[in-house]
């Protein structure tokens, strides 16, 4: 009867382990309802510059004069920094190994960003993509930002070139870099710059969204800023191989390509997203002239399949073994305390009374094996080829219930 008292045991570890792919899984929008703060223009409408009323022409990374309230104006290198260079030391896990990248930040160019007027566009811009697309993308295609994002990734090519990452893992490494910077709950309203980010060593959704989009796009892969109007929200898109059908929206441009949403938060698996992004209208906007695209589809979604699988199940299985522990207790108090009038129909009880014992502890150790596959999947997202193996050796796919 031990083991029978082993599931409840067990069980109380399902909430919490739910709330841990939430957390993984979660954006902006926490609670997958409310529309994030940081992403929202001021409140105070007099700090807010007016929209042009003509049509202006996208900023391109070369553009030196803007409307102000349209885009960002340019970053001017200061000429007596604080620091000539800053080095910043991130820990950061990929795959089996920690590594600790360190990146040296130019000190011209990070106060030369943090003096930029980077006033939101009013609020109505969010219904016309091109004004919020003028300004999001200064934030990475700025001239000055094109220094930054050679120094950022530099001992990134580093690891690639020694540990001899392909594309595909190297892609991977940058995600979870940036995943794995701090978030920082109290970042001012309006976005900071990549190289404050780094500088900083820490950064919101959209802050961090960005440093993502400008890392990926100077290396060569081709990226997409996806603008949620109706949710004041933007985000990260990695270009996608497709093969049959993804189970996670995928986001269509109609000049290049389709995309699967990056969470920049917090470590997360390529392609999560908390609603409404899965069903909210969405702007996609390439960056870039990159080719380099996301392959690994099918690991993905197999991973997060199997644990939508484990999740479901794991409700059912724990409400069978309840009825069945309600029955052991009362065949067990007949057995003990009870009266027969045959040794036949004490004998009857007693095979029951085994046999729901066995098939109860049957269950005990599948849920247990899917609870141990299902926290493995939830705490290993930076390492997605090494749980696509986990998964295949565990033979969770062949539990029955």
């Amino acid at each position: 009867m031990n083991t029978i008292k082993k599931a409840a045991g067990v069980l109380a570890g399902v909430v919490a382990l739910a709330l841990i792919l939430l957390v993984a899984a979660g954006g902006c929008v926490g609670s997958g309802t409310g529309v994030s703060q940081d992403l929202q223009a001021p409140a105070d409408g007099k700090d807010q510059a007016p929209l042009p009323t003509e049509a202006l022409p996208a900023p391109t990374p070369d553009e030196t004069q803007v409307e102000e309230g349209y885009a960002l104006p340019a970053i001017v290198p200061a000429e007596a920094p604080g620091q000539e260079t800053m080095t910043r030391a991130f820990p950061t896990k990929f795959e089996k190994k920690t590594y600790t990248i360190e990146i040296d930040v130019n000190g011209s160019v990070y106060d030369g960003a943090r003096n930029v007027d980077r006033r939101w566009p009013v609020s109505a811009s969010w219904d016309d993509p091109a004004v919020m697309t003028a300004y999001y993308r200064r934030y990475i295609e700025d001239p000055a930002m094109e220094v930054f994002f050679d120094d950022l990734t530099r001992p990134f090519r580093y690891i690639k070139a020694a540990d001899g990452l392909n594309d595909e893992e190297y892609l991977e490494l940058l995600i979870t870099f940036v995943q794995q910077i701090p978030y920082d709950a109290d970042a001012p309203s309006e976005p900071r710059y990549p190289v404050e980010v780094i500088g900083n060593m820490k950064g919101d959704c959209d802050e961090k969204s960005l440093l993502l989009l400008g890392m990926l796009a100077h290396e060569g892969y081709d990226t997409a800023l996806l603008l949620f109007p109706g949710e004041h929200h933007a985000a990260a898109g990695i270009g996608i191989t497709v093969n049959g059908n993804p189970s996670f929206r995928v986001f269509e441009s109609t000049d290049r390509g389709k995309y699967f949403y990056i969470e920049s938060t917090g470590p997360t698996y390529i392609g999560r997203y908390t609603e409404p992004f899965g069903s909210a209208e969405a702007k996609v906007v390439p960056l870039g002239d990159g080719t380099k695209r996301f392959d690994r589809v099918n690991y993905v979604t197999r991973i997060t399949g199997i644990y939508q699988k484990i999740d479901d199940r794991l409700p059912f299985m724990n409400a069978r073994m309840e009825e069945w522990r309600g029955e052991i207790e009362d065949l067990k108090e007949s057995l003990t305390h009870g009266t027969y009038e045959t040794r036949e129909e004490w004998d009857r009880d007693h095979r029951e009374y085994t046999d729901l014992i066995m098939q109860h502890n049957d269950y005990v150790q599948k849920f247990n094996r899917y609870i141990e596959v299902r926290a493995y999947i939830a705490d290993h997202p930076y390492d997605m080829a090494g749980v696509y193996r986990y998964i295949q050796n565990s033979n969770v796919e062949d539990i029955t219930i």
